[in-house]
């Protein structure tokens, strides 16, 4: 279950889709958003291709992570649960928001994911928030947390 908890996360970060507002007055920016939601887009499927090397390319050394069951854990043990017990066969972003600060920024999105944990279902929908720092002209993720949307009682 841990394992699972530490894939679902930024998971999300990585799909397709829009980039949030993209200021044509300031290329600078919006080049910058369009690296951010290419990474984002590109996690996204790291997970489904179970591809730990790409996650350990675009993190950070002091990378940390908080999954929906709230526990935190570091670079080394995110990496880690990508081959684990947990298994993604979709993950697609449905809404992403990316604002720059400098050398800094934040992703916030919505994605719908299909996971299975050793046999259990874990699919749904996931509200994510990444942080990125530029270090050596390169966007590197410093923190992601992850946290399941409610399921409406109705459809139950």
């Amino acid at each position: 279950m841990k394992a699972k908890l530490l894939l679902v996360a930024p998971i999300f970060s990585a799909l397709l889709l829009t980039s949030g507002s993209v200021c044509a007055a300031d290329p600078a920016r919006a080049n910058d958003e369009q690296q951010l939601t290419k990474i984002e887009n590109d996690w996204a499927g790291a997970y489904v291709k179970r591809d730990s090397s790409f996650i350990q390319r675009i993190t950070a050394d002091d990378f940390t992570f908080i999954g929906p069951d709230g526990n935190m854990v570091n670079k080394g043990d995110y990496v880690k649960g990508l081959t684990a017990d947990t298994v993604f066969t979709g993950f697609k972003i449905d809404d992403l928001k990316i604002r720059t600060y400098g050398d800094a920024a934040v992703a916030i999105g919505l994605a719908t994911i299909t996971v299975k944990t050793k046999g259990e279902d874990d699919s749904g929908q996931y509200s994510f928030t990444d942080v990125f720092v530029k270090q050596k002209g390169e966007w590197k993720a410093v923190s992601g947390q992850v946290t399941p949307v409610a399921k409406d009682q109705a459809t139950e």
